[in-house]
């Protein structure tokens, strides 16, 4: 997209690269843990399948307390000096499976450099038999899988680097969050509101869309449909006096980035949002 004055600077560069300490100093996940209730099943599918050397095990009794079971918590190298790790806890029950939303939620993603290691473990993923989704979001393309443990694992590459203007966006959006939350707001669309409000709302219909290439797909759809734009400090905001509608597949959007356009702002209210149709009126 194009850039408006003082954009430059929030395009810098926003985060630390690998082994870089951030600005309080840290230097990333020493190791990311969970529970595990097959640690057999568990070596074969990310020491054998996936290739992540074990490289730290510790069997303790209770660690010091009387009703704490014994275990053995073992960790796996996953690159960059992070580590997986998994407890195992003898005689403990497994839990009931928590809801699809939840499960989803609670995962681990594991960086690869590009595509092709990407396509690589997805292709050997799916000849073991495991079921394997893809998905392209804003700034990452990732492929899920269950572990053997139900923990749903994810394999992603970067596709951009993330940026001050991402950065910024993020402030801005946990404000709009804080703002709907204390005015009672029910859903994603008063987020959007509150953002449209802070960034200096247009007046009548619009969506403020974070001016970065993901969505530029659908700010050219606007312009070649004589759709009003307006760029902003980070924003392209696509307006009306009448109410308007971005078509997904004639603004190539895959569905993960389609379903965030509205990201930046929205002024009036969304009577259409699918996986095709986006509609926007006062």
């Amino acid at each position: 997209m194009e850039s408006v004055k003082g954009t430059a600077v929030l395009l810098q560069k926003a985060s630390t690269g690998k082994g870089e300490a951030n600005k309080v100093g840290t230097l990333g996940a020493n190791h990311t843990a969970f529970p595990c209730w097959d640690p057999v099943e568990t070596v074969r599918f990310y020491g054998e399948l996936l290739g992540f050397p074990l490289v730290h095990a510790v069997p303790a009794v209770g660690w010091g307390k009387d009703d704490n079971p014994d275990m053995v918590h073992f960790f796996f190298d996953i690159g960059n000096g992070d580590t997986l790790a998994f407890f195992y806890y003898f005689g403990w029950p497994r839990p009931e499976p928590v809801h699809q939303v939840l499960r989803q939620s609670n995962h681990i993603a594991v960086e690869v450099p590009d595509e092709a290691s990407l396509m690589a473990y997805r292709d050997k993923l799916k000849a073991a038999g495991y079921k394997v989704m893809t998905v392209e979001h804003e700034t990452i393309e990732s492929i899920y899988v269950d572990d053997p443990n139900g923990i749903f694992f994810e394999f992603t590459r970067p596709l951009r680097e993330l940026t001050r203007l991402d950065a910024d966006d993020a402030r801005r959006t946990m404000a709009g969050l804080a703002t709907a939350i204390e005015s009672g707001g029910t859903s994603v669309q008063d987020v959007w509101r509150a953002k449209a409000e802070a960034n200096s709302p247009v007046g009548g219909p619009a969506i403020h869309v974070v001016d970065q290439p993901e969505w530029s797909g659908a700010v050219e759809y606007a312009r070649r449909s004589g759709i009003p734009v307006v760029q902003r400090d980070g924003y392209v905001v696509i307006h009306g006096d009448s109410p308007f509608e971005i078509d997904r597949k004639e603004s190539g959007l895959h569905l993960a980035v389609w379903f965030t356009l509205p990201a930046g702002g929205l002024e009036g209210r969304i009577t259409r949002f699918d996986r095709d149709v986006l509609r926007v009126e006062a």
